[in-house]
């Protein structure tokens, strides 16, 4: 085994596999995708923001959404939700990206794209010091700033492109994540339909390598240890996104990646200073949690079928359910009587 390599699979890349005949190139109007397949040259604001199949499709993403238990419902997940915030919504609002999706997107480019990076089609770097509050004195760099958001452009300030680039430098600096994260293919849509509902399915993995030996999802966070990744991983589902990555590859591809793993480093903190030390780590995703993210993504598949089928998307409860107290408010009061012998 080599010195790098402490965990459960190898970093070096395998022989290639056989190629899959990629697609030609999507059309400029319609659906971008006509046939199942490997596609690598959609936009993400078009994979994110239209349905680029020729009938409904879900991602990971609206599958989380779904909820494919009551237990696992919080706030903002239902059909309902999903419905209200999905491009089959001819009503939908505009969608608004958050500062954390808009920083972890902008350093997936600079990771994983870095042409798109310092493309200024994409994004507009703010300067130094820049403020909306100086109307006079800055008057030019704030209508430059004002054409940018205009035309889409992402507005990057100082302070985020240099936490952004320490991201990626602490990345690029670790052995192992960089050989992971070499030879092959950033941002490739696949897509494929259901062979239990018929429905079409989609995903984007972040990095897929030339032989697609392992799957792979870059991730940013503020804690990178074990106890706080694995915080991450339960509360954002990231077996759901996992398995269904895994399908795709093998409907795609002819045959699933072996194992799953994300790189992660973690985001500058409050006293951070360039030159700071910034952790990297590679966990790898237990099979057993493949497993129980596939389970889940099987039943809101099902759910995304019967939503459509009947043309209706359910919000928490609209008819009369159970809801008391938890099942870990339930052993607190068993184990208090049972000490108590009430």
């Amino acid at each position: 085994m080599d010195d790098l390599n402490p965990f459960s699979f190898d970093f070096r890349e395998p022989e290639p596999c056989e190629e899959v005949v990629e697609p030609n190139p999507a059309p400029a109007c319609g659906p971008l995708i006509s046939a199942p397949g490997a596609y690598p040259d959609i936009e993400i604001a078009d994979y994110h923001g239209r349905e680029i199949c020729p009938a409904p499709s879900i991602s990971s993403t609206g599958l989380k959404r779904l909820v494919p238990f009551t237990e696992l419902q919080s706030k903002g997940h239902s059909p309902r939700h999903y419905w209200e915030g999905s491009p089959l919504n001819p009503n939908r609002k505009p969608q608004e990206q958050s500062d954390a999706l808009r920083i972890g997107s902008a350093f997936h480019d600079a990771l994983l794209l870095p042409e798109r990076w310092a493309d200024p089609r994409f994004y507009h770097f703010l300067p130094e010091g820049f403020s909306r509050a100086a109307k006079v004195k800055q008057a030019d760099e704030i209508a430059a700033a004002d054409t940018a958001a205009s035309l889409g452009r992402c507005l990057i300030s100082v302070d985020e492109r240099s936490h952004i680039e320490a991201m990626v430098k602490a990345m690029r600096s670790h052995p192992a994540a960089n050989a992971v994260l070499s030879n092959g293919a950033a941002e490739t849509t696949l897509a494929w339909q259901d062979a239990e509902t018929g429905v079409w399915l989609r995903c984007r993995p972040d990095w897929l390598p030339k032989a697609r030996h392992i799957g792979i999802n870059v991730k940013s966070t503020k804690d990178a240890s074990y106890v706080g990744f694995q915080k991450d991983v339960t509360n954002f589902r990231y077996a759901m996104s996992a398995a269904l990555e895994m399908d795709g590859i093998a409907a795609v591809y002819g045959k699933a990646p072996g194992n799953y793993l994300h790189p992660v480093v973690e985001k500058p903190g409050t006293n951070w200073q360039p030159g700071d030390y910034l952790p990297v780590a590679l966990w790898e995703l237990p099979p057993a949690d493949i497993e129980m993210g596939r389970a889940l993504n099987r039943r809101a598949i099902r759910i995304f079928a019967d939503c459509l089928s009947a043309d209706r998307w359910p919000g928490y409860a609209d008819e009369p359910s159970y809801c008391g107290m938890s099942s870990w408010a339930h052993r607190i009061i068993d184990k208090a009587i049972e000490a108590e012998g009430v």
